[in-house]
C-alpha cells in the first residue's frame, strides 16, 4: 500500500497489480476538454532513486489505472480510468508522466485496414462505438441522423473521422467521466444550470479568483465565417443558407444541412481561475455574476462580459496537501 497522497486529487495509481507510491507525486493536472484531445492526466513524480524507471519499469506506452477524487466535495469527482503514458520526460530527479485516457489514446492509433460506414446501413452511434470502443455509454448519438457516409483509410486516425462527423453534424464530440458524448453546443448552452460563478464575492460557492476576457470574436469571425458551397450529383450547385454575404468557400459537402453546420463553432470568451471543484467538467453550462464596484468607479463596469457560457476545457490542478485549483476556458456557440 502506498503512503498518504501528497496531492488531494490523485488517490491511487496502479501499473497492473503494482501500486505506485503516490506520496512521491508532487503535482497533478487532470484536464477535460470539449474535443478528443482529452481527458489528459499529467503527474510529476520525485524519482530520486529511479524507482519508477528502474525498479517498476514504467515506460511510455504503459497504461496506469488511476483514481481521482475531490475530498472536499464528496461524490463530485470519483473517477477511475486507465491512462496511457504518451511521454515521460525527465528533468533531473523529476519524472513527468504525460497521459491520455486509454480509450481516447486508442482513437489516435493509425488504422491498419480500411473501414466504410455507409449512410444507409450505419448510424452515428454505431460509428462511435466502432471507432471508440470501451466507453460506458455514448450519449447524444441517437439525437442525430447520419448525414454522410464516412470511411477510415489505412494510416488514418479514428479520431479524425469522429471529429469530421461531429463537425458536419454541427456538434462537439468529447469524453467525460467514462462516457463519450456528441452534443450540439447550442443545446449545451441552453441547458439549465445551478452553477453561478461570482467575481468580487468571497462568500460565493464558486468564486472567480482571476479572469481574462479573451475578446477574440472578431479574429475568429475573420477566419471562419464563409459562405460554404458545394456540388451534388443530383441537386447540382448548392450553397449554405448561413452567412450569405460572406466570402465564398468551396467545400466537399453535397448537402445544404452539412454546409450550414460547418459554420457552427465554439467561440472562447473567458479564461478563469477558481478554487478546486471536482464536479466541474467539460460541456456543462455555467453562469456568471460580476460584482464590480461601479459606485466607486463607473469605469469598472464592463457590459461585454458574458453572463453564461459552456465549459470548453477545465484543468484540475493539485500540488501539496491542500492546494487545489481549477482553470476553466469558457466558450459560447458561434
Amino acid at each position: 500500500m502506498a503512503d498518504s497522497p501528497q496531492t488531494p486529487l490523485l488517490q491511487s495509481a496502479f501499473k497492473g497489480d503494482t501500486e505506485l507510491d503516490i506520496s512521491f507525486c508532487k503535482e497533478v493536472f487532470f484536464v477535460e476538454t470539449l474535443d478528443l484531445s482529452g481527458p489528459r492526466l499529467v503527474m510529476r513524480f520525485d524519482d530520486h532513486f529511479s524507482i519508477l524507471r528502474n525498479i517498476m519499469k514504467v515506460v511510455a506506452g504503459d497504461v496506469l489505472t488511476c483514481t481521482l477524487s475531490d475530498p472536499w466535495h464528496e461524490n463530485k469527482l470519483n473517477f477511475t480510468a486507465g491512462f496511457k503514458i504518451m511521454s515521460m520526460p525527465v528533468d533531473g530527479e523529476l519524472v513527468t508522466l504525460n497521459c491520455l485516457q486509454s480509450e481516447i489514446a486508442a482513437t489516435k492509433t493509425p488504422a491498419v485496414k480500411a473501414r466504410l460506414f455507409s449512410k444507409e446501413s450505419s448510424s452515428v452511434s454505431g460509428i462511435m462505438q466502432c471507432l471508440a470502443p470501451g466507453f460506458s455509454s455514448y450519449d447524444g448519438a441517437d439525437d442525430f441522423a447520419l448525414l454522410n457516409p464516412y470511411h477510415l483509410l489505412p494510416g488514418e486516425r479514428p479520431s479524425l473521422v469522429l471529429r469530421q462527423m461531429a463537425f458536419e453534424h454541427g456538434a462537439v464530440i468529447y469524453a467525460s467521466r467514462g462516457k463519450l458524448k456528441i452534443k450540439k453546443l447550442s443545446d449545451l448552452y441552453a441547458a439549465t444550470t445551478d452553477v453561478t460563478f461570482e467575481y468580487g464575492n468571497p462568500k460565493s460557492d464558486y468564486q472567480i479568483v482571476t479572469y481574462n476576457h479573451l475578446n477574440k470574436e472578431k479574429l475568429i469571425e475573420d477566419r471562419v465565417v464563409r459562405l460554404n458551397t458545394g456540388f451534388s450529383m443530383t441537386d447540382g450547385f448548392l450553397k449554405s443558407s448561413k452567412h450569405t454575404d460572406a466570402a465564398i468557400e468551396i467545400t466537399s459537402a453535397d448537402s445544404q444541412t452539412v454546409m450550414d453546420n460547418l459554420s457552427k463553432i465554439a467561440v472562447p470568451v473567458l479564461d478563469i481561475i477558481t478554487w478546486g471543484a471536482g464536479h466541474l467538467c467539460s460541456g456543462i453550462p455555467i453562469k456568471f455574476k460580476w460584482n464590480m464596484d461601479v459606485a466607486y468607479d463607473s469605469s469598472l463596469a464592463d457590459e461585454s462580459l458574458p453572463t453564461k457560457a459552456v465549459v470548453g476545457s477545465v484543468a484540475h490542478y493539485s500540488a501539496g496537501a491542500s492546494n487545489y485549483f481549477c482553470r476553466i476556458k469558457a466558450v459560447i456557440p458561434g
